[in-house]
């Protein structure tokens, strides 16, 4: 990629980035964001129970991990890591970003995000952030205090 990457330039790459992830990719996904001023803390600061937003929908590049079969001396489980690419001009314009906390539900599966990063530039320019990448692990919606969307 050359150097010299004017802002017209990355415009029209975002408006190819767009007509991708929402009419040929196609993936949706849910986010669920944490309500921070209604979750509950112990004296550690450790949130006890998550209180969340109602769901946003989102266009997502989802790309599955291994299953991972684990026995924890109760019986047997399954651990699945997926990474989960979001547009970030799409994020902006319904004014949501995903942090460390949030669940994502994708395929009636819920994941939980460890890590999220901002790492694929145009042009090694950091004013040209094209994407966010979500790195996260399935969890059990037992675990999870989610309102469902109404549709």
């Amino acid at each position: 990629m050359p150097r010299f990457v004017t802002p017209r330039d990355f415009e029209f790459l975002q408006k190819l980035n767009r007509e991708l992830m929402v009419e040929i990719v196609d993936n949706s996904v849910i986010l669920y964001k944490a309500h921070p001023e209604y979750t509950k803390v112990n004296i550690y600061g450790e949130s006890t129970e998550k209180i969340r937003y109602t769901g946003v929908q989102l266009s997502a590049l989802v790309k599955y991990g291994d299953n991972v079969p684990v026995d924890d001396g109760f019986g047997y489980d399954t651990k699945q890591e997926v990474e989960f690419h979001f547009v970030r001009r799409l994020l902006e314009e319904v004014d949501v970003m995903p942090d460390e906390g949030d669940i994502i539900k994708f395929n009636d599966l819920y994941y939980e995000i460890f890590n999220t990063s901002e790492t694929q530039l145009i042009a090694n320019r950091p004013e040209f952030t094209v994407s966010i990448i979500c790195k996260a692990y399935l969890t059990r919606k037992s675990n999870l205090n989610i309102e469902e969307r109404q549709v």
